[in-house]
């Protein structure tokens, strides 16, 4: 380990024992503890300061999270599970503006997010996508329809990707917006599954009129803004991270298994 890694290791360790000193998580809010949190610079360790981090390697995220919870602190529920995707993406290709507006809240779950990627006709071609979004003055109009999107009904902002420029090649005329979910023209339809559960939805967007300054990243870079975010999916499956103790259909299965007996045969 070089002087360089054991100074990050130092800081951070003193930042979490300050943060649990002052704010036991058994005993504080999860909300404010979150906050807390955050403001210390230990929501995303690997940020830059003064947006929930410490600007230190990322692979010390895991600590915080252990000593967190070791403390006290509630897991995760699986609706936050996309702040591990939404928050890398806006603090890589976001303004500082859109960084001070969205991580914070992000993280403490006041606002959650879902993905708004996959189309009826754009699901393995992602870059195929035909959503369209037409400027108008500082607004973009937006129509179009998304697929499979978890947890979208419970979403206060959606990361959506959308065509603003038909006549490029597909992978250049994409562009990124933050959506806000209960805006006009947007609607979340459920997608019952056999379970009986909705978790997944489509989402149909009817001359909703986003906000410029919603927009994540320069016109025609979607694609870049989405690959950041495709990485970092990969990333938080891969490590459980945000998605908490998954329930539904898979305790329900659980609970309906019975022992078969061959004692008979």
């Amino acid at each position: 380990m070089s002087a360089s890694d054991d100074s990050q290791l130092a800081r951070v360790t003193a930042a979490i024992d300050t943060l649990l000193a002052d704010h036991p998580p058994a005993t504080t809010d999860d909300r404010e503890f979150r906050g807390r949190r955050y403001d210390a610079g230990l929501a995303w360790v690997h940020f830059p300061e003064h947006f929930g981090g410490l600007g230190v390697r990322p692979d010390l995220n895991r600590l915080v999270e252990e000593r967190c919870r070791k403390a006290g602190a509630k897991a995760t529920d699986a609706s936050t599970f996309f702040m591990a995707l939404a928050g890398p993406t806006i603090v890589t290709h976001g303004s500082d503006e859109q960084k001070q507006r969205f991580l914070r809240p992000m993280f403490t779950g006041e606002e959650k997010w879902c993905q708004l990627f996959s189309e009826p006709g754009a699901g393995s071609d992602f870059a195929g996508l035909s959503t369209r979004a037409v400027r108008d003055g500082d607004e973009w109009i937006v129509n179009g329809q998304k697929v499979w999107n978890t947890l979208a009904h419970l979403g206060d902002w959606g990361m959506l990707v959308t065509r603003t420029d038909p006549e490029a090649p597909k992978h250049k005329g994409m562009t990124y917006f933050a959506l806000d979910m209960r805006l006009p023209g947007v609607e979340v339809r459920p997608l019952r599954q056999i379970t009986g559960e909705a978790e997944f939805n489509e989402v149909y967007m009817t001359d909703a009129r986003v906000p410029d300054d919603c927009r994540i990243g320069a016109v025609g870079e979607g694609w870049r803004a989405a690959l950041t975010t495709l990485m970092n999916e990969r990333t938080a499956i891969g490590s459980g991270s945000g998605g908490g103790k998954r329930k539904g259909p898979i305790d329900e299965a659980i609970r309906l298994f019975k022992p078969v007996s061959y004692t008979h045969l």
